[in-house]
């Protein structure tokens, strides 16, 4: 029963299953009142039955079979889940779509010209907005009428995760076999984050596909210094600044680490240098993070007051809450007090639930690169720390969304953890005592 002895294989999908039913009618038999509505748990254990029925389908050896499976479930989740939307929603856009709908009402323009719909978004919205509503205007221009092009961006998103998972591939397949890398792929591929992105039209899965794709060539750097390389990592980071501005420049301090790691006096004190580094981190924090904030009209202190008013309303458990769901969570929420959190939060809980088990085997990855002296581990792990600390300054780390940038390198950073654990003796059984404490966490989190 214990998740964490079947990790990265095929047993680990239906066996997390078995337990998140379990949970589930724990729950639902305790606190009737926090369940959704019958039609929105149907949605929500169909798409963990999917999971689990595509599981057994991937081919651990073949990357070209494993992708042609992910195509086929993102196209079954993704249209089947749209078309539950328009039916019990009535909007193809699911539940009270505020974000979604901007994006779809910007994007509605087809009639102006490139440069004048340029103009028009530079009037509505800040630069980090940039991304997405030129895709939906692209799309939608493409489709000739919106109508039919909110439905045809459902399957750019489906090319955007299957691209981002060939990429994870051959990032993984810089550290691991192919079997291992595979399962990667085909995790990341599944996501049911990404499949409820696509189908209410939000940015994540475009934006985290050029967020891998970078990682990917910023880690090439680390082997041979060829500027074809740099290029790359450089063009695929440049998006990040019309998605989330902050992105990019956490891309661009991995790029940094790796260029100086070329300098053997860095390679040879690489703690000291990492230790200098979180140094004018912690002294630039303010500067850093009210530079970004003024990028998107806020500022630090408005940040910070907003964090301030969110623990006033919630209760200073929030901040333990939030130093946990950075680093294990989100936390899946099978159950919701609220009526909104009912109607799209638990539709994708079950990814969440695997991420709050496999997070043992990426804590013990970090722990083993920094033993081992694995550089680009560090690498992935300097970009999953410097996303995460933003998430701990404006408490968002429970948010998936916000999660979603780092999220693919968590799978890597498992991996390799699981590889280090193997490979070492441990006179306590800390995984073991690891699932039990995973699973009084997701009991408390669906009690509270």
């Amino acid at each position: 029963m214990n998740l964490l002895k079947i990790w990265h294989s095929r047993k680990f999908f239906i066996t997390a299953a078995f337990l998140y039913i379990l949970f589930f009618a724990l729950f639902a038999f305790g606190q009737k009142s926090k369940v959704p509505d019958l039609p929105i748990v149907v949605m929500q254990m169909l798409g963990m039955i999917m999971i689990v029925f595509f599981s057994f389908l991937y081919d651990r050896q073949s990357i070209s079979k494993t992708l042609l499976l992910i195509v086929l479930f993102q196209l079954i989740c993704c249209y089947g889940l749209r078309f539950f939307n328009i039916e019990y929603f009535e909007n193809p856009l699911g539940f009270d779509p505020q974000d979604a709908m901007g994006y779809h009402q910007h994007g509605s323009h087809i009639e102006k010209s490139f440069i004048v719909y340029l103009r028009y978004l530079d009037s509505i919205v800040q630069l980090d907005d940039y991304g997405f509503n030129l895709i939906v205007y692209f799309v939608y221009g493409l489709s000739g009428d919106p109508d039919m092009g909110i439905q045809l961006l459902v399957l750019f998103n489906i090319i955007a995760v299957t691209i981002s998972s060939f990429f994870i591939y051959k990032l993984s397949n810089r550290f691991f076999d192919k079997a291992d890398s595979c399962f990667i792929a085909f995790f990341w591929g599944t996501e049911l984050y990404a499949v409820y992105t696509a189908s209410i039209g939000l940015k994540e899965n475009f934006m985290v596909m050029f967020v891998i794709i970078a990682i990917y060539y910023i880690m090439r750097v680390h082997k041979s210094l060829v500027s074809k390389d740099i290029i790359y990592a450089v063009l695929f980071s440049l998006p990040l600044l019309l998605f989330r501005t902050s992105v990019f420049y956490m891309l661009m301090c991995v790029l940094v680490y790796l260029l100086a790691l070329r300098l053997p006096l860095v390679k040879r004190h690489i703690y000291v240098f990492i230790l200098i580094i979180a140094v004018l981190a912690t002294i630039y924090a303010y500067q850093a993070i009210d530079e970004l904030a003024l990028q998107q009209g806020y500022s630090y202190d408005m940040l910070q007051d907003f964090a301030d008013r969110k623990v006033k309303k919630t209760g200073s458990l929030i901040y333990t809450l939030n130093y946990l769901a950075s680093v294990i969570g989100p936390f899946p929420n099978m159950v919701a007090n609220e009526m909104v959190k009912q109607n799209y939060i638990t539709l994708y809980s079950f990814s969440s639930f695997c991420k709050v088990f496999y997070s043992f085997f990426m804590i013990y990855g970090i722990y083993g690169a920094f033993r081992r002296k694995h550089y680009e581990m560090i690498g992935i792990f300097l970009f999953w720390f410097l996303n995460t600390f933003m998430l701990l300054f404006t408490l968002f780390a429970q948010h998936d969304r916000y999660q979603w940038p780092h999220m693919p390198f968590t799978l890597v950073l498992a991996c390799y953890g699981l590889m280090c654990w193997r490979d070492e003796r441990h006179i306590l059984k800390w995984d073991k005592l690891y699932f039990i404490f995973a699973l009084l966490i997701i009991l408390i989190f669906n009690l509270r």
